[in-house]
């Protein structure tokens, strides 16, 4: 039943706990480097260089996550996007009006 193996319940949990970490790397990162924008004496430098490190980081963690299995990948990717959403709820400016 080798292939079986990489969908266990546990790899399946490990990856998608791995993708809400690199969801939430990603984009509080992001977050946080727009923040900084309007102070920022080099925007240019510090968005590239966020994007560089936030991609790395990103992509690196769900490239070993995978494993060589792209179901792995799949469940890694789908807690990136669980984590973009609670992030996009949380991080939401006041609004004005109310």
């Amino acid at each position: 039943m080798m292939l079986l193996e990489g969908l266990q319940p546990a790899y399946l949990a490990l990856a998608f706990a791995a993708g809400l970490a690199a969801g939430w790397f990603f984009f509080y990162g992001l977050w946080w480097t727009v923040q900084r924008l309007p102070s920022s004496k080099h925007p240019a430098l510090l968005t590239l260089g966020s994007l560089g490190l936030r991609m790395g980081v990103s992509l690196g963690v769900l490239f070993l996550v995978m494993a060589g299995d792209w179901r792995r990948l799949a469940v890694a990717v789908a807690g990136v996007v669980v984590m973009r959403l609670i992030l996009v709820r949380r991080l939401r400016p006041a609004a004005e009006g109310a």
